[in-house]
């Protein structure tokens, strides 16, 4: 009976170990393949594509991440060490991308601007030149 209650015991502690490695490797595949997305090169027509994909893996590390629990093992630290290189590179391409929507948005608002300035030139033009204003009461 106590060799069964230990063959359960170290069942569980083994179950336990495998889902703790799978969650670190689940969260270095998922960081990995947010690595090789951000950085091809990507044509403003396919951004909003990977923009969604970004999203997507984003939200399946971040789930992962929850599943992550000490104690760490030396390879789960260097897979760690890996994930926090990955992410400082991740993060600036993600902060280049922001600025390049940014920009195209705004051009994109003066585009608009101007388009309409020719469309109806005058809508935003107030003068008073001719009006007569009568100071009596």
């Amino acid at each position: 009976m106590e060799a069964s209650y230990s063959n359960h015991a170290s069942t569980a502690v083994w179950a336990r170990w495998t889902s703790i490695v799978r969650a670190i490797e689940k969260v270095h595949d998922v960081t990995e393949q947010l690595f090789q997305l951000v950085s091809k090169s990507v044509p403003k027509e396919e951004r909003d594509e990977q923009v969604k994909k970004i999203t997507t893996l984003l939200d399946m590390r971040e789930q992962d991440l929850k599943n992550v629990q000490p104690p760490f093992s030396q390879i789960d630290s260097q897979l760690f060490q890996q994930i926090v290189d990955w992410n400082r590179i991740i993060t600036n391409k993600l902060s280049e991308t922001k600025k390049e929507i940014q920009l195209d948005m705004l051009e994109l608002k003066k585009k608009k601007s101007s388009n309409q300035q020719y469309v109806n030139p005058f809508e935003d033009v107030s003068s008073s030149d001719g009006m007569f204003y009568d100071k009596r009461k």
